[in-house]
């Protein structure tokens, strides 16, 4: 048994959720051409059982695939309803029985049917859903061996997948991945699956560093640009995983440098057109990409520099490079590449950001007023954004002036301004002020919660289930958190009595909110009292 990276197990979980979702929509029918030959009292029996099988009622459904069974045990359908019983027999956790007298069934009576098939695999998939593992890997091993051209080969592979990574098997797993990428003929129902397995066995290759065997891993799914798309997709994580450990770090940085290269020799160098010109940018910024993975500063540099060279010096290059800079904290360095925007309002709001980001409060200021004064038609934009930097380190009173000025002077957007007001006014603790001003906004029942919110702060609890009791009357979606809310405003007033009925409500009227479960949890760990989600108190 070998061990191996976490980045394998999310790959694998891609696999693995894939097949089984695949496998239940195609087992649980039948084929049109099947159905086609089946004389018209047969099929109107069997939609009977399907319905039942649809609408989850499985008992139901049981008796009416028996009764298909009786009246037609000859039908080219029997195998099918005989199958269908089993999954009844499952689904009703009776999983024994559903192997036992059902699936093995199917397979002694029909073995030439093309449910036999499906039937070895569920008797592979319903072990391992038991817990029973060997016996599940033995049936799967059956299944592949009896059934090799058939889809069900695909899915027991992918369930001895599942199994070897529930093992930390990696030899296994890394077996069944090949076999699946390059072996198995793919087909509608096992194309998606192939090539999952494909794609994780390239994440596999790129995490031990193996690129030759990554791409040609990725060449069996892809070509062309969407292989060197798929190369700079699925190599990050893992290269990112490489270069962070001591230990691999040297193995990382020879993996960055193949990927790169191969990157480099398929860029694109016709720029005749604005749609080449905006391809081969992409594909630059790819590149860049796994240079900032493999965290060589000096590279990622110089790459800007020869895309810049490309391209010319265009703003959004600039930008990139000035954000990679402040990304490191050379926040001068950023600046002055902003500066040399040809937009200069963008390049200023950038250089602005950076002296917030930096916590430079007064430049940042500084920029924000003199954008308000050159972008005049925006200046209520940049007059919020000024504020906004005010609130970023709690100077709330200079905020709250600025957004009290905005209400007055940018009437469209009052609402805007006024819940920026409601909300600083509420943060600075100016808590009846803040009421005063989400009432006067616009957007329930989030004002009245904000409200609520405030007038518990300062223990005016009845005000608060008033304005809960209103949230409920005209917000069908906030209706359950409000009565949640309710119980937990009687206990701050230290009525438990009435707490443990706003719970109790809450579960009776909403019973399929998680409100409710919440509500649930609580009346049973601080009051020891159990309720169903109907609201019923057990005996």
């Amino acid at each position: 048994m070998k061990t191996f990276p976490i980045q394998i197990l999310v790959a694998l979980a891609v696999t693995i959720v894939t097949t089984p979702i695949i496998a239940q929509t195609k087992i649980d029918e039948m084929s049109l051409d099947r159905w086609a030959k089946l004389r018209e009292v047969e099929r109107y029996q069997l939609n009977i059982a399907e319905k039942y099988f649809k609408e989850k009622k499985y008992d139901v459904a049981m008796s009416e695939y028996e009764k298909y069974l009786s009246l037609y045990e000859r039908s080219d359908a029997a195998s099918f309803a005989q199958l269908k019983w089993s999954l009844c027999l499952n689904q009703l956790r009776k999983q024994n029985t559903a192997i036992k007298e059902g699936f093995q069934s199917v397979i002694d009576y029909w073995p030439d049917s093309s449910d036999a098939a499906k039937a070895s695999y569920l008797i592979g998939r319903t072990y391992v859903e038991i817990g029973r593992v060997s016996y599940g890997k033995k049936a799967f091993q059956e299944t592949i061996e009896d059934y090799p051209n058939n889809p069900v080969a695909v899915y027991s592979l992918s369930g001895l997948a599942e199994i070897a990574r529930q093992e930390k098997d990696e030899t296994s797993l890394v077996k069944i991945w090949k076999r699946l990428a390059f072996d198995v003929e793919r087909t509608k129902l096992t194309g998606g699956t192939c090539a999952t397995a494909a794609n994780s066995l390239a994440s596999y290759y790129f995490s031990k560093g193996t690129f030759p065997d990554a791409l040609k891993s990725l060449q069996a799914n892809y070509k062309d640009d969407q292989l060197s798309y798929y190369v700079y997709y699925y190599v990050r994580s893992p290269l990112g995983s490489l270069i962070g450990n001591e230990q691999t770090n040297g193995t990382g940085l020879r993996l960055a440098d193949q990927v790169v290269a191969y990157l480099r020799s398929n860029l694109e160098t016709d720029l005749s057109t604005d749609e080449l010109k905006a391809k081969a940018e992409q594909q630059w910024h790819r590149m860049i990409e796994v240079e900032k993975y493999s965290r060589r500063d000096e590279k990622v540099l110089a790459a800007y520099q020869a895309m810049l060279g490309v391209f010319g010096n265009t703003d959004a290059i600039l930008s990139n490079l000035a954000d990679y800079h402040a990304s490191q904290k050379r926040y001068e360095q950023a600046r002055s590449i902003y500066r040399q925007f040809k937009d200069k309002v963008q390049g200023l709001s950038k250089v602005a950001s950076s002296f917030t980001a930096e916590g430079n409060v007064t430049e940042a200021v500084k920029v924000y007023k003199q954008l308000a004064g050159i972008d005049a038609e925006n200046s209520p934009q940049w007059q919020g954004a000024e504020a906004g930097v005010y609130v970023s380190v709690k100077q709330y009173p200079e905020a709250i002036q600025i957004y009290r000025s905005l209400i007055a002077s940018d009437a469209l957007n009052s609402q805007q301004w006024l819940w920026a007001l409601a909300t600083t006014q509420r943060d600075a603790n100016l808590l009846k002020e803040a009421i005063g001003t989400f009432r006067q906004c616009e957007n329930f029942p989030e004002n009245y919660r904000q409200m609520a919110g405030c007038h518990r702060a300062l223990k005016e609890y009845k005000e608060a289930l008033i304005l809960y009791g209103q949230i409920i009357g005209g917000s069908e979606s906030m209706a359950p958190w409000a009565q949640l809310q309710i119980g937990y405003t009687y206990e701050q007033m230290e009525s438990a009595e009435l707490a443990i009925k706003a719970f109790q409500q809450c579960c009776k009227r909403y019973p399929k909110a998680s409100y409710a479960s919440t509500a649930h949890a609580h009346l049973q760990n601080k009051y020891k009292i159990s309720v169903t989600l109907g609201g019923g108190t057990d005996e």
